[in-house]
């Protein structure tokens, strides 16, 4: 106390040292008691984004595929027989109706082979014409030692009963019976050779059967050293040129009719339901066909009954309703299948689309991602397409905005312009508003 007593003498005796003293006290009292300035907070801001009203329809959707051009009348002429290109009536590029000549093989080893053929059908014929007359002989000499086998049992007996009465000896009976076997052994003997010569017969007949098989081949083999167009096509990767050796197999040419041309599309399975459907209840798919700038009239006449290995998809083919010679055979080409009538299911820009399966509507101002099944394509009367798809989750009224960000999100604030596009700039954000009055709640509390 003496001390604190002391202290206070000295400051209150120093004027000077006391002035200043009571000026850090009051600046120091000023500095803790000022009011604490709000932070200054930035602004959310509000993205613009183009909008469209949804509006649940009945739309006929249509799948765009890509496939190939193709003629089930495409054939792969090869040589049946080893021989030499004789001569060649076709170039590549030309067109040929059924039935003409395209290319003569050197026939004259196989015109040596059915004159063979021939020779040996003719003799197994005779031998066979002489099987039967052999036959027919042997059997009527059957029949006359059957008779005579009749009479020796007749005598036989006749033996018998004449022993017994004792009117001849017992040398006589033993005569008639040796007469007898031998005639017995006579016609098995006879039996024997006319069952086989029925069964030369039969190995003679089969022996015919199998010349003719040969001769016939022979002549398949000389027919077929003139190559022949199955139906009308245009000649193409002719291969073969006069006097070159092809072997049996060997290709020749290639033969293909631009006339009966198809289009097939492999259809994503989750579409090959709709398109049988279709099929099965309107007999037809209708389809359009996209090539060299052209738009083609077509029609789905089938679908594959299984998925190729390694495909996501069945096979259909489009058949076009006017034949078309300008579509080249294995081009590619664009096709729209128009699908079966939908109902309650939403046409929306492509550009909507985030991915294949998802897309965003306003809710508060704020964008909410919603996931759609994605039924297929629609071309409007503008030429510009549209993304069929469908959601229970939307609404008939729900914004969905088209216009593509590359940072939508859920929750990001958006400014329709079909509205009013100044609305929501420079909104404060909720979560900002609550920072900022924190703030000054803390500094009123620190006063």
């Amino acid at each position: 106390m003496a001390v604190l007593h002391r202290v206070r003498s000295a400051v209150f005796s120093n004027k000077p040292l006391l002035i200043i003293v009571v000026a850090l006290f009051i600046a120091v009292a000023l500095v803790m008691t000022r009011p604490q300035e709000a932070r200054s907070v930035a602004a959310e801001k509000a993205w613009s984004v183009e909008t469209l009203e949804v509006e649940r329809s009945a739309i006929r959707p249509a799948l765009e595929l890509f496939g190939s051009v193709l003629s089930p009348q495409d054939a792969q002429l090869s040589s049946a027989l080893d021989a030499e290109v004789r001569e060649l009536k076709v170039l590549d590029g030309q067109a040929v109706a059924a039935g003409d000549v395209l290319l003569l093989l050197d026939g004259r080893e196989a015109e040596l082979t059915l004159a063979e053929r021939n020779a040996e059908l003719k003799e197994l014929d005779a031998q066979l014409r002489l099987a039967r007359t052999r036959l027919k002989r042997n059997r009527q000499a059957l029949e006359r030692e059957q008779e005579l086998l009749t009479i020796t049992e007749s005598k036989y007996d006749r033996a018998q009963e004449l022993f017994t009465d004792r009117l001849i000896s017992e040398s006589d009976v033993e005569t008639t019976s040796e007469n007898l076997k031998r005639q017995q052994l006579s016609v098995n003997q006879s039996e024997l050779t006319v069952e086989e010569n029925r069964l030369n017969i039969e190995q003679l007949q089969a022996q015919l059967a199998s010349s003719r098989a040969q001769r016939d081949r022979a002549q398949l083999d000389l027919d077929r050293s003139t190559i022949t167009a199955p139906f009308p096509g245009v000649i193409s990767e002719l291969v073969v040129s006069v006097g070159d050796r092809v072997r049996a197999g060997d290709d020749l040419m290639r033969l293909q009719n631009p006339e009966a041309i198809e289009v097939r599309a492999q259809v994503p399975s989750r579409y090959a339901e709709s398109v049988s459907l279709g099929l099965e209840r309107d007999g037809e798919v209708p389809a359009r066909i996209s090539a060299d700038g052209r738009l083609l009239a077509g029609r789905v006449v089938r679908v594959s009954g299984q998925t190729r290995e390694g495909s996501g998809g069945v096979d259909s083919f489009i058949r076009l309703r006017d034949a078309d010679i300008g579509l080249r055979l294995g081009a590619t080409v664009r096709v729209l299948l128009d699908l079966p009538q939908v109902d309650g299911v939403i046409g929306v820009p492509a550009e909507a689309l985030y991915g294949r399966d998802r897309l965003y509507r306003i809710v508060d101002d704020r964008m909410q991602m919603v996931a759609v099944e994605r039924v297929g394509e629609r071309v409007r009367d503008d030429g510009k397409t549209e993304v069929i798809v469908r959601s229970p989750v939307l609404q008939d009224g729900d914004e969905i905005i088209v216009t593509k960000l590359s940072n939508a999100v859920d929750g990001l604030l958006v400014a329709p312009l079909s509205g009013d596009p100044t609305a929501l700039v420079n909104r404060p954000a909720p979560t900002a508003t609550r920072a900022a009055a924190t703030s000054v709640a803390l500094a009123g509390s620190g006063s």
